[in-house]
């Protein structure tokens, strides 16, 4: 195995770091489906309305994600973070002044701006203290801290809206970003891994040829991995958005119930992501191949989100629609897990900032379509039973259909092997020898991590 630096230590303070930075994150996209009843009631919105207003934070939210993935292939992410940070802190503070649907609007316009390349910039920032072989478990941890920020803390602000009106929680949350801010510019620090060859078998990840991009893209690992993610993006936008207001006016829940039932999904998700991570290490440690160790399994937790999320119409007050609620928005989120680390795996390192920021302006384009027509879909029903009924139920069939089509697709060893000769016939270098799928397993067998 490849030695590393003794301040490789570092990544674990790192790590704690970045997962509260995906908290904020997360907990600042879930407040306004937190508060949907009161700002409703208050700037008299319809469903239609208020999901066009949910909407538009993801107006800028994928090309930020794009354009600033691009630009952490040149500059520091301990810089890019910190400014994500405060700008998404700042951008809340106008709604303490003025509330009116404009305002909202243009601050959750910024909002999704500064936050649409959270995850990527995260995720590369971490990739710079782990090799590929020990990604998956700090990417599943990282992951958590979404699950944190989205439903462990809703009590709390579920608490502030009622106690303090819907605005306090605002800016609270903007306040700890703040904070956060201050405590990354102490602690934050670049990896040392970018200069060591720590990429996939056969990639030279340290060469300056470049894959093309449209190439990279095209590859079956990525489309498979931005499938998936696209089909559980869309399950995560309706939890954030619409779920709250589904459990109070037609599951017939109080606003603080609400705000303890999506604890559940989070809590599941904090329990599976950790778990799956560990299990497709551990898989692969066994010789098997990525491609179903995280591939197969990534696209199977979306098919099975999908399917519970279909069933929560047809499920009365009670146990089994809080089951249904955990299973279908926890289980899905692995998959952003896979997805990362498969790309990882197979795109040279001097790309991989910009093409995670690529990969997630296309599955968040999902959160620009989902809130707006699923309110839609409940305004023409008349019943919002109804209509919720038929957006889950289109939405799960569509989740399980991208599970099944992603883990059909990906190949992470048959793109390792074309972009190896492609590198190697743009350096003027003889064809690589590229190990069997055979000796993959071995070799990742024998690493022993």
């Amino acid at each position: 195995m490849t030695a590393v630096p003794r301040n490789i230590q570092h990544r674990w303070i790192i790590l704690i770091c970045l997962f509260f930075f995906l908290a904020i994150n997360f907990a600042d996209k879930a407040v306004i489906g937190l508060a949907a009843g009161p700002i409703m009631r208050e700037l008299h919105l319809t469903h239609g309305q208020f999901g066009r207003i949910a909407a538009s934070f993801f107006t800028l939210f994928s090309l930020s994600s794009l354009l600033v993935g691009l630009l952490a292939n040149r500059i520091k992410t301990r810089w890019l973070l910190l400014a994500m940070a405060l700008i998404w802190s700042l951008s809340q503070l106008p709604l303490l002044l003025v509330a009116a649907p404009t305002t909202l609007i243009v601050s959750r316009v910024l909002l999704g701006a500064s936050e649409g390349p959270a995850y990527p910039v995260a995720v590369h920032a971490l990739y710079k203290w782990f090799v590929d072989e020990k990604r998956a478990l700090p990417t599943s941890l990282l992951t958590i801290g979404a699950a944190f920020g989205a439903g462990l803390i809703a009590p709390l602000v579920t608490w502030i809206i009622v106690a303090f009106g819907w605005r306090s929680a605002f800016l609270v949350l903007a306040g700890v970003g703040v904070a956060w801010s201050v405590v990354w510019l102490w602690l934050g620090h670049e990896g040392p891994l970018d200069a060591l060859p720590h990429g996939a078998v056969g990639v030279p990840t340290t060469s300056s040829a470049r894959i093309p991009l449209r190439t990279l893209l095209l590859s079956r690992t990525c489309f498979a991995g931005n499938l998936s993610g696209f089909s559980a993006y869309v399950l995560l936008t309706l939890s954030t958005i619409w779920l709250p207001s589904y459990l109070v006016r037609v599951a017939g829940y109080s606003l603080l119930q609400v705000g303890w039932i999506i604890v559940l999904p989070a809590f599941g998700q904090m329990v599976s992501a950790p778990l799956l991570g560990w299990w497709s290490q551990r898989l692969m440690r066994r010789g098997v191949s990525s491609r179903h160790a995280r591939g197969t399994l990534g696209g199977a937790v979306v098919v099975i989100s999908g399917v519970a999320l279909a069933l929560i119409p047809s499920l009365p007050h009670g146990p089994l629609l809080i089951a249904a609620v955990t299973l279908a928005f926890s289980l899905a989120s692995f998959t952003f897990t896979t997805g990362v680390t498969l790309a990882g795996e197979i795109v040279p390192a001097a790309q991989r900032g910009g093409l995670l920021g690529i990969n997630v302006c296309i599955t968040t384009l999902a959160g620009l379509v989902t809130p707006a027509v699923m309110g839609q879909l409940i305004d023409v029903a008349g019943d919002p039973l109804n209509g919720y009924r038929a957006g889950m139920l289109a939405a799960g069939a569509f989740a399980v259909a991208g599970g099944v089509i992603s883990a059909w697709l990906v190949d992470p060893a048959g793109d390792r092997r074309r972009f190896a000769a492609m590198a190697q016939a743009m350096a003027g270098g003889p064809a690589p020898t590229t190990p069997s799928s055979h000796a993959d397993k071995s070799a990742a067998a024998q690493r022993g991590v």
